[in-house]
């Protein structure tokens, strides 16, 4: 019997899984399969995120995170350039996988123990505690989610709600090798946001090392069009000069994932019994780009602070119940969508230098444009 189960080996299982283990509990993660819901290639963070209280000390080393101070916009001609500079890091360049290992060490140092499954445990909530059956088999006082998609995940706890939202979003991205040194380091330490001719999608590419990570993030409906919206932008990328003519596209690593954009707000509840959804299980994603990192694991360490009271509490579950005042409070305006579609905002930054800041920290940071 543990104090928590963790279901779910992401940042935000982690990061969780760190918080309650620092604060002397007993925590179980279970590495179960995942949906692709978050990005396994190439990411990014904002500049605050290794700042989150509670996350373990010299994760930014540990996951070899590459800090960034600059973000360039580009029209979808490619000749119209605007740029933003900031005197610190406006956020850092890291590989998913290198994260979450980082994570992961962190974890098991404190006494996380990790449970490996090969398929999707079974969940029973129970009055007195949680179980978590085949193929792994362990209890717990309390359960936290930090993984799949919020309608599956209530559709497994049975939680008596009406609807729950589908993300408007689609990503697809590439991480293409750079064959020297060179050519790395002349796009290093740049996020390139690119306007594209399609006005509900949005281009976003970087590097990190010796890799070059290319994304399209897409508001439309249409499906079976993201390999052509890759490849166009790609193709003009090159013809532009800004990437190499020549790149080993045999070599690339692909991915495709539905962020759950702003699915945390329209959600009617994270809480069932004895149990909270967190990260993408909750929804928590970015509105603009579909960005899961940082509002995952913010929602994870919020989550854990709540469990700490609970046990606490002489009434359980009205206490998880305060998770949802929480998250709001800290992560609303975040996750809520600019009043401006990104179709008539982009445009606007290659006339008015003005709103290329505050566009940004909106990007970046989630605040008000």
């Amino acid at each position: 019997m543990y104090d928590i189960a963790v279901l779910g080996a992401t940042p935000a299982g982690y990061a969780a899984a760190c918080y309650l283990a620092a604060r002397r509990c007993d925590v179980a993660v279970v590495d179960a399969p995942q949906q692709p819901i978050e990005c396994p290639l190439a990411d990014w963070v904002p500049a605050d995120f290794f700042r989150i209280a509670g996350l373990p000390k010299h994760l930014s080393a540990a996951c070899g995170a590459a800090a960034f101070h600059r973000v360039a916009y580009h029209n979808a001609r490619f000749d119209r350039t605007v740029e933003h500079r900031s005197r610190g890091p406006s956020g850092y360049f890291l590989h998913r996988a290198g994260l979450v290992k980082a994570f992961q060490a962190a974890a098991i140092k404190m006494g996380v123990k990790v449970r490996g499954a090969d398929a999707s445990p079974t969940i029973c909530l129970e009055e007195d505690c949680v179980h978590i059956l085949r193929p792994v088999k362990l209890s717990a006082r309390l359960l936290i989610i930090a993984q799949n998609r919020p309608n599956d995940v209530i559709g497994e706890l049975s939680l008596p709600v009406r609807t729950v939202p589908q993300s408007p979003l689609t990503a697809s991205a590439l991480n293409i090798p750079l064959t020297s040194r060179a050519q790395a380091g002349r796009l290093a330490g740049v996020l390139h946001v690119v306007e594209l001719p399609e006005r509900s999608d949005l281009g976003m590419f970087f590097t990190v090392g010796p890799v070059v990570h290319l994304r399209v993030i897409s508001g439309s409906p249409a499906a079976g069009t993201r390999a052509a919206e890759m490849s166009a932008m790609l193709a003009a990328l090159q013809k532009a000069g800004i990437l190499p003519a020549e790149l080993p596209l045999s070599k690339a690593r692909g991915a495709v994932w539905q962020p759950p954009a702003g699915v945390a707000l329209e959600l009617e509840t994270h809480v069932a019994k004895r149990c909270l959804l967190v990260g993408s299980a909750g929804g928590f994603a970015d509105s603009i780009t579909g960005h899961t990192l940082s509002p995952s694991v913010k929602s994870a360490i919020l989550a854990a602070e709540v469990v700490l009271a609970a046990m606490k509490a002489d009434n359980l579950q009205e206490t998880l119940m305060q998770y949802k005042t929480h998250w709001r409070k800290s992560l609303a305006d975040y996750l809520r969508p600019p009043n401006t579609s990104l179709g008539m905002l982009l445009p606007l930054l290659f006339v008015n230098q003005r709103i290329v800041a505050r566009f940004t920290r909106a990007l970046l940071h989630g605040e008000s444009i």
